[in-house]
């Protein structure tokens, strides 16, 4: 044909989402079956601790809010205004802790060397009086500080952690309040330091941190009590506990990261057994701090996740029914946001320390969990299996079954939920349309069919027929991924593999990725693929990495990272190619300062490609770009893309701030020819830099990699061209809407699968329309050519 212009327009794609498009999804505050009432904050600098409630003979309800100043009292009658009425000065201190006996508040403090504050609560709404108390008796003038305190169901006051450890060792001092105005010291454990505890009738439960277990005292007789068990709780660094409402079940919490409310049954003490423990949000290390026990729920103060509500009326199936996060600066480990929160005001209102954030107070609704419970079994043997994960799917909700193949879980909102179970060796197993109800107890047995293996086998060739030496081919599966690579005969072995439904993808650098759908069951299976350079990084065709930033490249399913309602990692790779992979800079999650790119510059470099293979050849590819959050100046790190041919390289593109398509997967398209001159020793770069001394946050990654064939246009005939999809990505069909009207003469229009397959051939008898394609094609990428 004479006079033809070839045309090649950036890929469609189908099932897929494609640059023109980027979904964000943004959570809403964090909270269930919680109500905001209202929130009063402190003077910058201060901090706050632990609180307490208090009602008065009129029935007014306060908080009694410690804090860096001292013991501050809020009228929260109203929980929609609270009113602060009076601050008690004390030692200046972030830890302070509050217990009421009577009409009296008992305020601890590590700071100074004042003592014990009693403060007569009496007189409220009026003026209230304090005094300090250094010890009386064996230990007059030498109580100094104490970390914490609890008082039991009898009056009697303990002491946990005096003098920083130095009374006692920092045991348990425990004071009579039949005066409560003037106490009396009566007696102490002896041993190790005790952070915490709690006591009813003559049994001490004491937290010892920094042994990591809990030990039960006698104490009936005080001036002598009497060690009669311990128990190491998950985290080794037991912080608090709180019994049950009938005394059979103590709970705990462990002052670490990624720590646990903790249930065990403690009706034998010469047995203590844990029954379940529990977190709030798994995975996020976050810290518990106190928890307190109203109606059989468990009322606990998080760290940075703010409250939680625990059903605890089935202890070894504890289930969270509500929660409400105070702390809106991040989440995971460390010691800001929630301190302390006290259940019992008469309204059933919670008022809430959080150190950051100041007094919150809350209304909760107390709701029973809906539990699910059951044993797992295999089809064949009817023996239990222990290790399988029953999860409720959609609620990110999974246990794993006991030795005795039980498994004990459940969620807060009643409603009907699909629940899959799975184990290695067994297929998955999903039982649809499960009803659960709020206080119901709804058992479930499951029977999971074990897998049989055979051998199996393959060959991987190309469009010639002819074999792919050393390919690579990846099987996945819901249970499990098998890689491996073909020998030089393009061969490749098995000789123990499940049969199952697979994502069967073969590769090889130099070849189009293929991947599809297979029912594996022992039967050989052949690929073909097409010579061409692609990679979408679902196989390993080993780029290389360098450079000084310890935040490098990898090769990874993307963790997606927000800087606000900003991504910043990406979340997904380009959907659409075989698998899920991408090249994506410090995979590591978090939040989105924690993995970025850091001090310096990491590189992507591409195996050698060529280029002479090709008549016009064309690089493409779609890269990830964000550069944002910054602390001390204005964004200024860079995204650069290279291409050398062996002897020279040149900069393809900068991305930095300004640019357009940041914070998506932006396709670039490069005639090379324009560039370089094509060799068969040509490489691709991409690099992202983190440029001194601003200090913010950036990202990249590279997906969708190819070479591919056009003959580019008169630039000015191109640039007036309109060629466009719609829906772009599209299920059934696109329609291809064109004007080329600059042409002034027929055209054809092609369209090409990634291997290379011709699709469709049609005359464009008019400059100017639309098209219908794409009916009953495969999920992929086509390539469009106008002649």
């Amino acid at each position: 044909m004479s006079n033809q212009n070839n045309f090649c327009i950036p890929s469609i794609m189908k099932k897929i989402i494609t640059f023109l498009f980027l979904f964000i999804i943004t959570g809403a505050n964090a909270q269930l079956n919680v109500t905001f009432r209202s929130q009063h904050t402190y003077p910058a600098g201060s901090a706050l601790a632990n609180i307490g409630g208090y009602v008065d003979s009129l029935g007014n309800e306060y908080a009694l809010v410690g804090w860096s100043s001292g013991l501050e009292i809020v009228d929260v009658t109203n929980p929609t205004n609270p009113v602060v009425k009076q601050n008690i000065t004390g030692t200046t201190s972030d830890w302070r802790e509050v217990k009421t006996w009577s009409h009296y508040a008992y305020v601890t403090t590590e700071g100074g060397s004042a003592g014990l504050q009693i403060i007569d609560l009496g007189n409220l709404p009026g003026t209230v009086t304090s005094k300090f108390w250094k010890g009386s008796g064996a230990i007059a003038n030498q109580l100094n500080k104490t970390h914490a305190l609890h008082i039991d169901n009898n009056g009697f006051l303990y002491l946990y952690g005096s003098n920083g450890g130095g009374l006692f060792n920092g045991a348990a001092v425990i004071c009579g309040l039949t005066d409560p105005w003037n106490h009396t010291y009566l007696g102490h454990t002896t041993g190790t330091y005790v952070h915490d505890g709690f006591a009813y009738g003559d049994t001490l439960w004491a937290c010892n941190i920094n042994s990591g277990y809990f030990e039960v005292w006698n104490v009936a007789n005080k001036a002598n009590p009497v060690s009669i068990a311990t128990q190491t709780t998950p985290g080794a660094f037991t912080h608090n506990d709180w019994l049950n409402d009938e005394h059979t079940v103590l709970f705990t919490t462990d002052e670490v990261n990624s720590s646990y409310v903790a249930s065990y049954d403690i009706s034998d003490l010469s047995n203590i057994k844990e029954l379940s423990r529990i977190q709030l949000t798994p995975g996020s290390g976050s810290i518990v701090h106190n928890t307190h026990t109203i109606n059989n729920f468990e009322v606990v103060s998080w760290y940075k996740d703010g409250i939680a509500i625990i059903d605890v009326s089935h202890p070894d199936n504890m289930i969270i029914t509500g929660y409400y996060d105070t702390y809106t600066q991040g989440s995971g480990g460390g010691f800001n946001g929630c301190w302390g929160v006290y259940p019992y005001l008469p309204s059933g209102n919670l008022v809430v320390s959080d150190i950051d954030n100041g007094l919150f107070v809350l209304t909760p609704t107390y709701v029973r969990g809906c539990y699910l419970e059951g044993t797992v079994t295999d089809s064949v043997t009817n023996l239990t299996i222990s290790g399988a994960t029953v999860t409720i799917v959609g609620q990110n909700i999974s246990k794993l079954t006991s030795l005795s193949g039980d498994y004990k879980t459940g969620l807060a909102t009643a409603g009907t939920y699909d629940v899959l179970v799975t184990k290695v060796g067994y297929f998955p197993k999903t039982i649809t349309n499960v009803s659960l109800t709020n206080g119901v107890l709804t058992n479930l047995n499951i029977t999971l069919t074990p897998v049989v293996h055979v051998s199996f086998s393959g060959l991987v060739i190309d469009n010639l027929g002819n074999p792919v030496p050393n390919a690579m081919v990846s099987f996945t599966s819901a249970l499990i991924t098998e890689n491996t690579t073909c020998n030089a005969n393009g061969q490749f072995t098995f000789s123990s593999f499940i049969p199952d439904n697979y994502l069967a993808t073969a590769g090889s650098w130099g070849y189009i990725t293929s991947c599809s759908t297979q029912n594996i069951t022992g039967t050989p299976i052949t690929f073909t693929i097409a010579k061409g350079y692609y990679d979408d990084f679902s196989l390993n065709f080993n780029w290389t990495v360098s450079g000084s930033s310890p935040n490098a490249w990898e090769r990874a399913i993307p963790v997606g990272t927000f800087n606000g309602s900003t991504p910043a990692n990406p979340g997904v790779d380009v959907t659409g190619d075989c698998g899920d992979y991408a090249m994506v800079t410090d995979n590591g999650g978090g939040g989105p300062w924690d993995n970025d790119v850091d001090f310096g510059t990491t590189m992507l470099t591409s195996p050698i490609f060529d280029a002479t293979l090709y008549t016009d050849p064309y690089l493409n590819y779609r890269r990830w770009y964000y550069n944002g959050g910054t602390t001390n100046g204005a964004p200024n790190d860079t995204m650069k893309a290279y291409l050398t041919n062996g002897l020279t390289t040149v900069l393809l593109e900068t991305a930095n701030p300004s640019s357009t398509d940041n914070s998506s997967w932006a396709p670039r398209s490069y005639r090379i020819s324009n560039f370089l001159t094509p060799t068969n020793t040509m490489r691709f770069m991409i690099s992202v830099r983190d440029s001194a001394p601003v200090s913010n946050i950036v990202e990249g990654g590279l997906d969708l990699f190819s070479v591919t064939e056009a003959v580019a246009v008169n630039e000015t005939i191109a640039s007036s061209l309109q060629i466009t999809a719609s829906p772009n990505p599209f299920n059934d069909h696109s329609q291809i809407h064109y004007d080329l009207s600059l042409l002034k003469s027929p055209a054809h229009l092609t369209v090409y699968d990634m291997l290379g397959h011709e699709m469709m051939n049609q005359e464009l008898a008019a400059l100017k329309g639309e098209i219908t394609t794409g009916n009953n094609w495969p999920a992929g990428i086509y390539l469009l050519k106008i002649t």
